[in-house]
């Protein structure tokens, strides 16, 4: 691998091939001569490391990544805003593009005009693209600019389907996939190609012939690491009924969630159970499961890992739904720490 030489190692090749007998100490015309080249120099070694790094999908990151993935057809996933519903109270006419927002400033606008009477629900979308459109019920209070006769707004249910760009990781990940795992005639790895590629969906699981001949059951998980919502389930079996063979019936689900309590007594630190289920449901995101299990002492050892936040240094008497056994987990399952109960010591 190409690596860009530093400053001060071009300045002394620079001194070394001169072949003159000159003085080369910092302050003589030949040092200051040769320096000040060796600084342009050395300019050009670090875009020339970058450039190999570029080259090659391994190392590349940003638009170069963008565009050797794109050679392979894969296309990096753009961000998407969120959708939802608010609950409108008054009458009056919604036009179509009315905001409506949280106390911290998320931004939704209506997607149609509304005529409500007394009240009525409006569906809505982000204004800007990205997870943070994704707000618990409730949040959605604000009218920041006055419509006649409506007096009150709320979400009766979170937002959803809001997703982020997709990094240079989970693009290199698929680019991948495609390179290196065959895809053809309708197998496993069409499916997941073909679902993958959809705007929002994070993973694929599918099992084939799960309900007789010519079944396939497609499991997805969005790109937030949790179960596909109804509107980006309908969106991958959509374009799977364009992509799969002839004869085939496709299934195309979410994963259940499979709710786990943890209990702990920490010896060391107080303790933060808001960040210790965090920090787990988090390592559960970034971590497929595949009709294996979850480690009881993995689950351990996140929390100490991230003992910064969790506040815990050292712990007894963990246990996870009540034991101290690892926990069965299958593809058509997403485990996810609901609860977190810290004893005393």
């Amino acid at each position: 691998m190409y690596e860009a030489r530093e400053q001060e190692a071009i300045l002394q090749d620079l001194q070394e091939n001169t072949g003159g007998d000159a003085a080369k100490f910092e302050g003589t015309f030949e040092y200051d001569v040769l320096a000040s080249n060796a600084i342009e120099f050395s300019k050009q070694e670090v875009e020339r490391e970058q450039m190999y790094k570029a080259g090659f999908a391994a190392t590349s990151f940003g638009e170069y990544l963008t565009m050797r993935a794109e050679e392979h057809g894969v296309i990096r996933k753009i961000a998407v805003k969120a959708l939802g519903t608010v609950t409108v109270t008054g009458t009056g006419i919604i036009p179509a593009g009315s905001i409506f927002s949280t106390v911290s400033g998320i931004t939704f606008h209506t997607l149609k005009e509304a005529a409500v009477v007394q009240s009525g629900k409006i569906d809505v979308e982000a204004d800007t693209a990205g997870v943070n459109g994704n707000v618990a019920a409730g949040l959605i209070t604000v009218i920041p600019m006055s419509i006649p006769g409506i007096t009150a707004v709320t979400n009766e249910q979170a937002t959803y389907d809001g997703f982020d760009e997709e990094s240079d990781e989970e693009l290199y990940n698929r680019l991948i996939f495609k390179v290196r795992m065959p895809a053809t005639s309708g197998n496993e790895n069409n499916y997941i190609e073909w679902g993958t590629s959809i705007q929002g969906v994070g993973r694929i699981a599918v099992k084939k012939l799960w309900n007789g001949n010519g079944t396939v059951k497609v499991i997805v998980t969005d790109a937030n690491g949790q179960p596909a919502s109804e509107h980006l389930l309908e969106e991958v079996r959509t374009y799977i009924e364009t992509q799969h063979p002839i004869g085939a019936t496709v299934t195309v689900v979410a994963p259940e969630v499979l709710a786990l309590s943890v209990a702990l007594t920490p010896t060391k630190g107080a303790g933060d159970s808001t960040a210790i289920q965090k920090a787990i449901n988090d390592f559960f995101t970034s971590t497929e499961f595949d009709g294996t299990k979850i480690s009881y002492a993995k689950i351990g050892e996140v929390i100490l890992t991230n003992s910064a936040a969790t506040r815990v240094e050292d712990y007894d008497n963990l246990t996870i739904n009540g034991a101290k056994d690892n926990i069965a987990v299958t593809n058509e399952q997403i485990p996810s720490v609901t609860e977190v109960t810290l004893h005393g010591g």
